[in-house]
């Protein structure tokens, strides 16, 4: 009897067991054939991925969101100050990010004319963004979690214990008190930074830009380059599954894992290395801290080299970024973004070009003329592109093939310039038939009028 009743409990224990396998195995094959099921796994995947990045250690944000320019006195001139090996921006975001306010932010200046006492105070280092940033990205500056103001300049005054954030576009700083960072460091940085280049501060439709006083003779830089492969980013975007491709007329193919997901590939032959990224999805238009913080997910998603990748444009729904080399923007075939995320009501779009900056090549001396900005502004009027429709205008680098060598490019300083919501060089400026152009602001600004 005693081992008939051991065999009842081992047969009893088995059966046990294999129910509990052949239910996993179902669950399992239910679970990875069912398109369904999948997309909504991937869907919530993504939003749990959001609200890592979301949580994740600042240093992300503090690495593309860094202030890009410095400005600084001497000998009673404002400066656009750059060092090589004593980076005044990376200084400055070393000690930004261990201040704490002690108290909540103050406006004190909403005056065009108190604004520009400041810019052009001896009195303050100034770092600066390229574009609008919002308060809620420095949560430990802020004692409000959603706070949505927008600033682009910061005022390092001779005090440790405040700073200053102004925004150029309504002529309004805001002061706080803090404590925790030593900004002594950056003030002799600025002092002894090798270049010095005497600018005016000059208003333009989205803020304040540098006009060079003097010419300037822009180093040409040359890098090696490469470009990932278009299976990298479909396996990093869309996966390993399920994944199903169509290729157009044009030779571009198309990569789509359900119908929420899609990648579109540059044709083979065409030299071209520009993607567009697709997720469909029906919410509202983002926050500006949200399309802050969302782009920065998508650019962790492309998987892209991101050392020298900073913000760069924050324009309605698009938040964009260039690579900096130089402390100078690159932008691609002849004007495009490095990366741009578009955020709609019923998708996100992101373009993204594949290039990555590998090896600089050591500088032969090779130079570039830098016009007097005032005398490009002036140019560009002629040809018809005035004064007050320019939002911005910059210093970039245009990339040219070097014919010497494969995956040679070299970066060659010219002016580019912001207009109608467009970036383009300045020589592009001057061949293009801006009537169109016109015809649409006028229409536009009388359709806001109404």
């Amino acid at each position: 009897m005693k081992f008939r009743f051991k065999l009842g409990d081992f047969l009893l224990g088995l059966g046990t067991f294999i129910v509990i396998v052949l239910s996993i195995v179902l669950w399992i094959f239910i679970m990875t054939s069912d398109q369904r099921f999948s997309n909504i796994g991937q869907q919530n995947q993504e939003n749990t991925t959001k609200e890592q990045v979301r949580n994740r250690s600042v240093k992300s944000l503090y690495d593309l969101y860094i202030p890009t320019t410095s400005y600084g006195f001497s000998n009673g001139n404002l400066c656009q100050l750059y060092d090589s090996k004593n980076n005044l921006t990376l200084e400055f975001t070393k000690e930004i990010k261990k201040a704490k306010a002690v108290n909540k932010i103050k406006k004190i200046v909403h005056s065009q004319a108190r604004y520009q006492e400041y810019l052009n105070s001896p009195e303050y280092v100034q770092l600066v963004y390229p574009d609008e940033i919002t308060f809620s990205l420095f949560n430990q500056l802020n004692q409000s979690a959603n706070d949505d103001r927008e600033f682009n300049r910061f005022f390092v005054s001779k005090s440790n214990h405040w700073i200053y954030l102004g925004n150029d576009q309504n002529n309004e700083i805001y002061q706080i008190k803090i404590k925790g960072a030593n900004f002594d460091r950056l003030r002799k940085y600025a002092q002894n930074a090798k270049s010095k280049s005497p600018v005016r501060l000059v208003r333009l439709r989205e803020g304040y830009s540098p006009f060079y006083s003097r010419e300037i003779d822009g180093k040409v830089y040359s890098y090696l380059t490469n470009h990932q492969s278009y299976s990298y980013f479909v396996s990093r975007l869309l996966g390993t599954s399920g994944v199903t491709s169509k290729t157009n007329k044009n030779g571009q193919t198309i990569y789509s894992l359900s119908y929420y997901t899609r990648l579109k590939v540059p044709a083979p032959k065409s030299g071209e290395h520009n993607y567009l990224y697709t997720h469909y999805e029906k919410n509202k238009i983002p926050s500006a801290t949200s399309r802050l913080l969302d782009s920065v997910y998508y650019v962790h998603q492309l998987g892209l080299t991101e050392q020298d990748l900073r913000f760069f444009d924050a324009d309605g729904s698009n938040v964009s970024y260039l690579n900096y080399i130089e402390g100078i923007p690159v932008f691609l075939n002849k004007h495009d973004l490095q990366v741009k995320t578009t955020f709609s009501t019923d998708s996100i779009n992101v373009a993204f070009n594949s290039i990555n900056f590998q090896i600089p090549i050591p500088f032969d001396g090779q130079t570039k003329t830098i016009k007097l900005t005032q005398d490009v502004v002036d140019e560009l009027a002629s040809h018809g592109l005035k004064q007050d429709d320019i939002q911005r205008i910059v210093i970039g680098f245009t990339t040219e093939k070097d014919s010497s060598s494969h995956g040679l490019i070299n970066l060659v300083p010219t002016y580019y310039v912001k207009a109608y919501d467009e970036w383009k060089s300045v020589s592009e400026w001057e061949k293009q038939d801006l009537t169109a152009y016109r015809k649409f602001s006028e229409s536009v600004t009388s359709g806001e009028a109404k």
